[in-house]
């Protein structure tokens, strides 16, 4: 696939998981095509993945090139006067619909200021209709008519869909800003409060919906509730599930050279409780003795990341701790967050926190507190409007007591360590599980070392690495492979393909497709065929015209096995050389 909107994770290989909430969002799109989807938030803590998913979706609805033209823009954390804000959305979405119709990439570069240059690429690509637009733009703009301004490019999208009755899906990253940085005058003195509400009859249209993201919770869904209510489904991005984990932790310690083990891939994924800032931090940490081979070292790590003040995740924390202790910095309020950390199992109710924390204060200002504490996403609203709960989370809590407790009571470091150790003991149990015989971890470290050889090590020493591979074909060489990884067919095609391992070579050197199976079953024909329909798919969809497909099984083949492989020209190996570690 390739990428038209650069995307913020960097390297396009890093993005892993999120299957089922980009599978929805897909259908989610293509429903739009009928008119039958309707506006949604995603509401997500920062680093979690919203913006890595919202970018992916664009990317992936711009390459079908279908009828539904995608938008992104994201809002800044910064104040704008809203002419200047107005002008970059709207040229914003002009440049980025004028890409995906001419199909080239060098408009999302072009300056968000000038109105005449854009005009001359639409009246260029014979995008006429968008001319019209783009003058009723200027002159808004020109007349100092910010409030006409706002209202005309904010419908512009829609407008032109209904234009060319095509579909605009709308993504807006950070819609929370919206009402905090963007003001009435040039100024900056006069805040736009109120701004989301002018998307009261916007969103509701089906040819235009939006998808909005938004990094603090409370806050986000304060202002779709109380300004446009009912207008927008809320999607609630929640961690990754077990195999996503995995498939992550083994895909980071690969591109940013961090070694794992088959022993802690389980106890990352554990820990973090699959939570993709948590375990990007821990990859990306700056902690001098960091070594996430062992699980004394994954644990020294999380401590840094927990406790020091240069730990990236105890600096995100701070910032939603930072944000609430400066609306509503008392005592009171950091003692509520600790109680409800302690006791986040379950709901607790105003009447036990006024109760237990000796709380002198009408049950209207302690709610009004709690609300304070909700919107900054360091606390949770419960079932009820009198309920709440602490985050669930194995690590908040312990970024919390460690800037907070002191002021409270006694806090000794050596109790986050403690507790991490109970938490790793309390894990053992899940982790051993785990990696039992059909383990999805076990199958995936196997891989992981397979790759790591095909990467690192077989070229350089060819005599070795195809005598540990049966049935190549004459003239074979390991390549130096362009990339090395697990492979999943872009969503932008319609099947589903899995493939554990693809190895591209150059043009004119054997690329190679790789079945893992590291169990005590022995490896199939009917398995055998499978994947060699799988790889065949992969073939086509990926243009390899030179390949050599092969079988890691340590298990071994049944005697049919072997037969159906030395057909059809498939390599196969048992040798469990292929997962020495170097």
């Amino acid at each position: 696939m390739k990428v038209w909107l650069e995307e913020k994770i960097g390297n396009p290989d890093l993005f892993t998981g999120r299957k089922k909430e980009l599978g929805y969002f897909l259908r989610w799109t293509e429903q739009t095509k009928r008119k039958i989807s309707q506006s949604t938030a995603i509401l997500s803590r920062r680093k979690t993945g919203k913006t890595v998913l919202l970018q992916r979706l664009f990317n992936i609805t711009f390459e079908k090139n279908d009828c539904v033209v995608p938008f992104y823009f994201e809002i800044r954390e910064s104040d704008q006067w809203i002419g200047d804000f107005a002008r970059e959305f709207f040229l914003t979405f002009v440049y980025q619909y004028i890409a995906f119709r001419t199909r080239k990439a060098e408009y999302f570069l072009y300056s968000k200021e000038n109105y005449s240059q854009a005009d001359k690429i639409a009246r260029k690509e014979k995008i006429d209709y968008l001319v019209r637009f783009i003058s009723d733009a200027e002159s808004a703009d020109k007349n100092g008519n910010a409030d006409s301004l706002w209202n005309m490019v904010r419908d512009a999208p829609r407008m032109v869909a209904q234009h060319t009755d095509e579909r605009i899906l709308q993504i807006i990253d950070e819609f929370q800003f919206l009402n905090r940085f963007i003001f009435w005058d040039r100024e900056k003195k006069r805040r736009a409060h109120n701004l989301a509400g002018s998307y009261l009859h916007t969103c509701e249209y089906k040819n235009a919906p939006l998808l909005v993201s938004g990094s603090w919770v409370g806050w986000l869904a304060r202002d779709l509730l109380r300004m446009l209510p009912g207008r927008f489904q809320f999607h609630y991005l929640e961690n990754i599930p077990e195999d996503e984990a995995a498939e992550m932790i083994l895909k980071y310690s690969h591109l940013e050279n961090v070694p794992v083990s088959e022993e802690t891939v389980p106890l990352i994924a554990g820990i973090t409780e699959g939570n993709p800032f948590y375990i990007g931090s821990l990859f990306r940490s700056r902690f001098p003795g960091r070594n996430l081979a062992t699980e004394k070292g994954v644990l020294e790590t999380l401590e840094f990341e927990t406790l020091d003040r240069e730990g990236g995740i105890r600096g995100t924390w701070m910032e939603y701790a930072g944000y609430a202790m400066g609306e509503s910095n008392d005592v009171h309020a950091k003692r509520i967050v600790l109680y409800l950390s302690k006791h986040r199992e379950r709901e607790v109710t105003r009447h036990e926190l006024r109760e237990r924390l000796g709380l002198e204060m009408s049950d209207s200002d302690l709610e009004k507190k709690l609300k304070i504490l909700v919107r900054a996403d360091i606390i949770e609203q419960g079932s009820s409007n009198s309920d709440y709960q602490g985050v669930p989370d194995n690590i908040f809590d312990k970024v919390f007591r460690g800037i907070y407790q002191k002021e409270i009571e006694a806090f000794d470091p050596k109790d986050v360590t403690d507790e991490y150790r109970r938490l790793v003991r309390s894990l053992e149990k899940s982790s051993r599980r785990l990696l039992g015989e059909y383990s999805h971890y076990k199958g995936k470290f196997a891989e992981y070392l397979i790759i790591d050889n095909l990467r690192y090590r077989a070229h350089g020493n060819q005599r070795l690495f195809k005598n540990m591979m049966r049935s190549l074909p004459a003239g074979f060489r390991f390549a130096e492979y362009r990339t090395v990884w697990s492979y999943s067919a872009s969503p932008v095609h319609q099947r589903d393909i899995q493939i554990d391992i693809f190895a591209r070579a150059e043009k004119n050197e054997h690329s190679l497709i790789g079945e893992v199976k590291n169990r005590k079953a022995k490896f199939s024909v009917k398995e055998a065929e499978a994947f060699r329909e799988k790889a065949g798919e992969l073939m086509k969809l990926e243009n390899v015209d030179k390949a050599v497909l092969f079988v890691f099984s340590v298990s071994g083949f049944f005697k049919n096995t072997l037969v159906y492989l030395k057909k059809h020209g498939i390599a196969w190996t048992s040798d469990k050389r292929w997962l020495d570690k170097p």
